[in-house]
């Protein structure tokens, strides 16, 4: 027989590592975030996604970034025909949006390890995130009204 290694023993030299994304979440709906493994990108994530990666066992640098923002950065232990999940969100709440975008940065994006896969379950919105809510469409609102009032007036 020839030296030709099996696929078992190349399922023994690596593990999985799968990183799966909150589909609630108001913040960066419509944006993916870009996924770095030992500081080189392999893919994008969006919202309600799952992304599932082959790599060597070890220990492996787990990274997501968006434009100039990020997350932690994770050690991944990978582990021989084992499976690492991983779970990802939009950081913090919607009211502190400002501080996370400048001295929040580096946790902009939430990243944690988890047991296992994430259930794909929307979290309900509660009062306070209604209300939130309600409040930044309304600000939203009467600026666009004050715009068309000022153009409307000194357009004549």
């Amino acid at each position: 027989m020839d030296n030709v290694p099996s696929a078992d023993a190349d399922r023994q030299k690596q593990g999985t590592l799968v990183v799966s994304r909150a589909p609630d979440g108001g913040r960066d709906q419509f944006r993916r975030y870009k996924v770095f493994i030992d500081d080189t990108q392999v893919g994008l994530i969006g919202r309600g996604q799952t992304l599932r990666l082959d790599l060597p066992v070890g220990p492996h640098r787990l990274q997501l970034r968006i434009a100039w923002c990020s997350s932690p950065t994770l050690t991944a232990m990978v582990e021989p025909g084992e499976t690492t999940y991983f779970r990802c969100a939009p950081g913090g709440e919607p009211a502190e949006a400002l501080s996370a975008v400048t001295v929040g940065a580096a946790d902009y994006i939430a990243l944690q390890q988890t047991d296992g896969p994430m259930e794909a379950t929307r979290a309900p919105r509660n009062g306070t995130t209604r209300f939130q809510l309600a409040t930044a469409l309304g600000f939203l609102g009467g600026c666009l009204a004050l715009i068309a009032a000022w153009t409307w007036h000194w357009a004549g």
